[in-house]
């Protein structure tokens, strides 16, 4: 004989389903009017183009801070010497494609910013400034607008540029560009090396992300100016590319040798570290 249930109990299962029902839709009303208010409040950002121009000058700032040299005078030769052979990062001339790399990231940030600037406050030059920034016939260079894939790439350059610079004021006289330890070398352990063993590079990786998803972003002067269909960005493209993926990957590889050396330097003190901070550059990750 099939079970059957008490009339209260099926009146009790069907009010238990309702409430369910009832709960999970206004749990999505709740996630739709979340998302249409972030959406809304980031309307007037993605509407506003003049934002562009304080926006791209202070991403050339940043990538140019973070990513230029130390003013501390550089390692002596046995300083470097405990990390044995000079690093691939420093054989292929990564100091010099630093220079190259900061001075097309000022070229592009300019353009972008002059190209907003003629054609939202218009004046008797606009029109010249606008055909001279233009590389094809029917480039709509004058519609740069800010995307939201654009404003995903400037953040992550802001946060890992801003990264870099902290790091290096909290390593002082021991940041250099190459791998070394100083003679007077002190374990840093504090601000955000208590996150992570290496978010200097940490902050590379971001940089570089950041700079590549820019590149690419519809709005962008890169992509819309029709740059990149020429003689010259047909160079740049893969050029700032292998760049944002080379130079990263290559600062990252050093983070193991780096474990290696400062473990044999510091001992009991490093092991300490790197149990209260047991990722390299990722959080929970790596």
């Amino acid at each position: 004989m099939p079970l059957q249930l008490h009339p209260s109990v099926d009146c009790h299962m069907a009010s238990h389903t309702v409430f369910r029902c009832s709960v999970y839709m206004k749990l999505r009303e709740t996630a739709c009017r979340t998302h249409l208010d972030a959406m809304s409040l980031l309307t007037p950002v993605l509407n506003t183009p003049l934002l562009k121009i304080p926006i791209v000058i202070a991403r050339a700032s940043i990538i140019d801070a973070s990513c230029s040299p130390p003013p501390t005078p550089p390692a002596k030769v046995e300083e470097a010497s405990r990390f044995g052979e000079e690093d691939l990062l420093l054989r292929i001339g990564g100091p010099k494609l630093a220079v190259a790399m900061r001075i097309v990231s000022w070229m592009s940030s300019i353009c972008e910013a002059v190209a907003v600037a003629a054609a939202h406050l218009p004046s008797e030059f606009s029109s010249t400034v606008l055909s001279a920034l233009s590389f094809r016939p029917g480039s709509e260079a004058y519609t740069l607008y800010i995307s939201p894939q654009w404003i995903l790439g400037v953040s992550l350059v802001y946060i890992g540029g801003l990264t870099r610079i902290a790091c290096h004021n909290t390593l002082g006289k021991y940041f250099t560009w190459n791998l070394a330890v100083r003679d007077d070398h002190k374990l840093i352990t504090s601000g955000l090396y208590s996150i992570v063993r290496h978010p200097a590079y940490t902050g590379m990786l971001l940089i570089g992300a950041g700079n590549l998803l820019c590149m690419t972003a519809d709005g962008s002067w890169w992509k819309e100016s029709g740059l990149l269909d020429t003689p010259v960005g047909s160079f740049l493209r893969p050029a700032w590319i292998a760049y944002w993926i080379v130079i990263p990957f290559l600062v990252a590889r050093r983070a193991p040798m780096e474990d290696v050396v400062l473990s044999k330097e510091f001992g009991d003190e490093w092991k300490a570290w790197a149990k209260r901070t047991p990722y390299r550059l990722i959080p929970f990750i790596y």
